[in-house]
């Protein structure tokens, strides 16, 4: 459990300091320097003083390292943690949402010495959840480059497994099908692809895992060091993304047997509160309402992300969940699919839904991207096929052994499911595939509660379907456009040299020229700037970025200019 504690505290930490540096207007390496030292005494000092931290001994063995991993499940994880180290190391970030205006954001406060309301163009700069950014911060002020942001979902990514594992059997999850799936989920595409990118869903799953497995710890150990472990990570969910914020009812079900455990230190639960609502979306939502007048920051609904018809956005978002649920891992005919679904949005009975839906959409790609993609066809068959051999199964079973598989498991999965319908009624966006992430393992809880599952994880057929649908995605790594891992030019070229499929390999041209000069598309620009500028102004969209112009990091000012009122 040590490295899941000292995760949570280290966000904890990152994003509390931020804020409180922020305030004091020292958001400066000097000023992250003494933090990270603070730190350190802190976490030396609890583990001298805390005899929960003391107990939790952890050993290392390579020899058991090497018998776990040598295993094909783990296996296939261990390549997609390399591939993802690899990807991240040698290619500049290219996430969308990244590049366009979090980075940015990351940057305006830096120079001002601390957060602030920016209001600038992109208007996601101020009202959006900014959990992430207090993780990119430190690292951009203190290194000035943009090279190891990866490391933030690289690490989270590791953590899944373990925590996964802990939150299955403390659930009442079988251990044998608790461990098949701790391998299986990181190999869905939304987790895979985010790995090495600084895409913003996978490291909310974390947080979500972790405050289960600290909440079931601490009702089990009534440590009160768990429960408040538990409690910095249901803070540091809502405060990755709001579209997280239903996830507090399943959450809520865990954590209400730790009230007594709370209570009996109040004196250390007080300021604990406190700095979990710091920590939290809590910040964001108050100056949301001081500056716009709504605690999500979009009165009038710029955004069109608000939807007054909750039927219309249960059927859009669940058709949504559909396409990004069976997106096959390379899918040369995207674009004939794609003309189809815009002719049927445009007609009955869709056309009812896009009209209370505005940002409705359905559509897939060649190649599943991070910007859009959810769990990916091979968990999805897998999963499907795991439900159908369970019910089958299940009419076997006696009834007193189905009764008692009515556990926390079920019940968790069942308020996740709830908290998804919640989601998708009030919140409309085409990348809702993506921005559940954090929602995807507490789904499957009812089915693997099953009594079922225990003995169908032990027929060879299904471990070796599972072992395929997890490799499914792995084709798409290689060549996905934002980090190549074979030398895609030389390929093209091979392809184009003998004529082969000309209309495809003049596309894939295109999209890798795209996704190689994303990073910095505006350098041909920045280039005929006067030399030494400091002050630059940009006027733009809030789908053009500006983060060109802030290179080399640390050395000039953007500054946003807004058209006058009027004119």
């Amino acid at each position: 459990m040590i490295p899941y504690a000292l995760w949570i505290l280290l966000c904890s930490w990152l994003v509390g300091t931020g804020w409180i540096l922020s305030f004091f207007k020292v958001l400066t390496p000097w000023g992250y320097l003494i933090s990270l030292m603070f730190f350190v005494l802190m976490v030396g000092l609890l583990w001298v003083s805390n005899s929960d931290f003391q107990n939790r001994k952890t050993t290392f063995s390579l020899r058991k390292v090497w018998r776990r991993f040598a295993r094909p499940l783990p296996f296939v994880f261990l390549l997609y943690l390399l591939a993802a180290w690899i990807g991240g190391s040698l290619y500049a970030p290219s996430n969308y949402d990244g590049l366009c205006y979090r980075i940015p954001k990351v940057l305006h406060w830096w120079n001002y010495g601390g957060w602030h309301w920016i209001g600038g163009w992109n208007c996601r700069m101020d009202f959006s959840a900014s959990g992430f950014e207090w993780l990119m911060s430190p690292l951009m002020v203190l290194f000035k480059t943009d090279r190891c942001l990866f490391l933030i979902n690289i690490i989270s990514y590791a953590l899944l497994p373990g925590l996964i594992y802990s939150a299955f059997t403390g659930l009442g999850i079988s251990k044998r099908v608790a461990w098949c799936w701790m391998w299986i989920f990181p190999c869905a595409y939304c987790f895979v692809l985010q790995a090495g990118s600084i895409g913003n869903d996978l490291f909310a799953a974390v947080y979500f895992l972790a405050a289960v497995v600290f909440a079931l710890r601490a009702s089990r150990l009534s440590s009160w060091s768990d429960a408040a472990l538990a409690l910095l990570s249901a803070a540091l969910l809502t405060g990755a993304k709001a579209s997280n914020l239903p996830l507090l009812l399943p959450l809520l079900f865990v954590m209400i047997p730790l009230w007594r455990i709370l209570i009996g230190r109040w004196w250390a639960t007080l300021p604990l509160f406190l700095f979990c609502m710091v920590i939290s979306f809590l910040p964001i939502a108050i100056s949301n309402a001081i500056h716009t007048g709504d605690w999500a920051g979009d009165p009038l609904n710029k955004e069109q992300f608000k939807l007054s018809n909750p039927v219309a956005g249960v059927m859009g978002n669940s058709l949504q969940l559909l396409v990004g649920a069976v997106e096959p891992p390379i899918f040369p005919v995207a674009k004939s699919l794609n003309d189809k679904f815009k002719m049927l949005v445009v007609h009955e009975p869709l056309l009812s839904i896009r009209r209370s839906f505005p940002r409705f959409g359905l559509s897939t790609g060649e190649l599943p991207m991070e910007e859009g993609a959810g769990v990916g066809l091979g968990i999805s068959l897998l999963m499907l096929v795991s439900i159908t051999a369970g019910l089958l199964m299940g009419k076997h079973d006696k009834p007193k052994k189905q009764l008692t598989n009515f556990n926390k498991g079920l019940i968790l999965g069942g308020l996740t499911w709830v908290s998804l319908l919640v989601l998708m009624a009030k919140f409309g966006n085409d990348g809702t595939a993506r921005l559940i992430t954090p929602f995807y393992i507490a789904l499957a809880l009812p089915l693997l509660s099953l009594s079922s599952q225990s003995i169908i994880v032990r027929a060879r057929w299904w471990r070796l379907l599972a072992l395929l649908c997890s490799l499914m995605i792995f084709p798409a790594i290689l060549i996905n456009p934002a980090r190549p891992l074979i030398p895609i030019d030389a390929l093209i070229g091979f392809l184009e040299s003998h004529h082969l499929s000309q209309s495809i390999t003049a596309r894939a041209r295109t999209v890798y020229s795209v996704y190689g000069n994303r990073s910095d598309s505006l350098s041909s620009v920045r280039e005929k700037l006067p030399r030494g500028a400091k002050a630059i102004g940009f006027a733009g969209t809030s789908d053009e970025s500006e983060y060109s112009f802030w290179k080399p990091l640390g050395n000039q000012c953007i500054i946003d200019l807004m058209p006058v009122h009027g004119k």
